[in-house]
């Protein structure tokens, strides 16, 4: 079980198993391929948004944290933005007026187009998130397998014997496990 914990498949080996274990080893090779694709994907769009930015809106791409690039697509300007947080009277949110966080588009399309490749950054990282959550799962399932495939090699017999009560009208079948 425990083998199986560490590498999904190796308890379906140990326990004579192979074609068990080879859909848990496959498994696991095709969502660690996913995952880092996945987040390889994430970086590149990631990378993308950011030049784009600095191309089509002036910004300073370093040392800016996510709620900075999340606001860069829903305002046409640092001006903008601090306008509409100074009206909520949100004053935690509003940037300093200088050069290291000023950005201004070139235009609506620009800026739109930077959104999408940012919203789809965080969709991949996203879907990592959700891979590695599988490759959690894989670990269990293929461990509970390997627990299962172990506990049922250790039978050794099965036995059921029907049940036949005259007197009281009941009838039934016993179950009787030898390990």
């Amino acid at each position: 079980m425990v083998k199986s914990f560490l590498l999904p498949g190796w308890g379906e080996y140990t326990l004579e198993k192979p074609n068990r274990g080879r859909i848990f080893i496959l498994s696991e090779t095709a969502l660690w391929t996913s995952f880092a694709g996945a987040l390889i994907v994430s970086n590149n769009y990631t990378d993308l948004f950011q030049a784009y930015a600095a191309d089509y809106a002036g910004v300073e791409t370093s040392g800016k944290d996510r709620q900075f690039w999340v606001d860069v697509g829903n305002y046409e300007s640092l001006n903008g933005h601090n306008e509409e947080h100074l009206r909520f009277r949100d004053y935690d949110a509003i940037y300093p007026m200088n050069s290291k966080w000023h950005w201004e588009w070139t235009s609506e399309e620009k800026r739109l187009q930077y959104r999408d490749y940012r919203v789809a950054s965080d969709t991949w990282a996203l879907g990592a998130k959700f891979i590695a959550g599988s490759i959690v799962m894989n670990h269990i399932v293929s461990a509970i397998d390997a627990l299962y495939l172990q506990r049922i090699s250790q039978i050794e017999a099965v036995s059921m014997q029907p049940l036949i009560n005259m007197e009281n009208g009941y009838s039934g079948l016993t179950l009787a496990i030898q390990f």
